[in-house]
């Protein structure tokens, strides 16, 4: 890559650079190098801000021809590693840094600090970089807690799950039905105790993924079930017959 000009001016720095004419560069289709070019256009990427200035490169890119007959991609763009993204407006630093923004404050506030930081993005942009941020694949936990929320009480419920020793969220699945649950089990091995609540869809989706794993009741559910059954039976009872008259 070159740099053919920089520009500083106000709250601004603009680089403007270009990438090299020969380079060979491989299809993301078909992983086979290309070099035949088939015309050039401007990138515009944001980077990390430089003593306060926000920095924009103007970067100019090869549309290159795939010449294997083959592949479904007839003419790709190549991308600078470290550099450019495909389908992203900010280098992989920036976007780490947003990132990073998103998962700690989220839409508002995470828009907010990054207008301070010179990264002007809509609470809607935040919660898009939140969403799109891959998770890690974590393993299946020895003791799984199992129970059910509601994204909209009476209409739409969904399940999580957690880890039950260290309380790490482990997945949210989009609904509260038994065959939902039993997949995920079956598709992630390894669980020995499930912690659930006292409903039967849950324990039947356990039994249905595998009989050995160990049912358990979890704390909350046993002492309310508990202090619900001491009221019923302490209650005082009401002698029946007419009631006085209010004066």
């Amino acid at each position: 890559m070159q740099v053919e000009r920089v520009e500083a001016g106000g709250d601004l720095l603009r680089i403007t650079a270009r990438t090299g004419d020969d380079a060979p560069v491989a299809c993301p289709g078909c992983g086979q190098t290309a070099d035949w070019v088939h015309s050039r256009y401007v990138r515009h990427v944001a980077d990390e801000t430089v003593g306060g200035r926000s920095v924009v490169i103007d970067l100019s890119v090869r549309r290159l021809y795939c010449e294997n007959a083959d592949c479904q991609k007839a003419t790709f763009v190549e991308q600078v590693p470290g550099l450019t993204r495909r389908y992203q407006r900010r280098t992989p630093a920036a976007q780490t840094m947003v990132d990073a923004v998103a998962v700690a404050l989220a839409g508002s506030a995470g828009a907010r600090l990054l207008s301070v930081l010179h990264h002007a993005l809509t609470w809607a942009s935040v919660l898009n970089c939140l969403m799109r941020i891959t998770l890690p694949d974590r393993p299946a936990p020895r003791v799984l807690g199992i129970d059910e929320f509601a994204l909209r009480k009476g209409h739409h419920y969904a399940t999580i799950l957690v880890d039950a020793a260290t309380g790490e969220r482990i997945e949210v699945l989009p609904d509260r039905k038994a065959q939902t649950v039993t997949a995920w089990l079956q598709a992630h091995p390894g669980v020995e105790v499930v912690c659930r609540d006292g409903a039967g869809g849950f324990a039947q989706a356990t039994t249905a993924a595998d009989p050995t794993i160990v049912q358990v009741g979890d704390r909350w559910h046993l002492w309310h079930g508990l202090a619900e059954t001491v009221l019923k039976e302490e209650a005082p009872t009401v002698p029946a017959g007419p009631r006085p008259a209010h004066r």
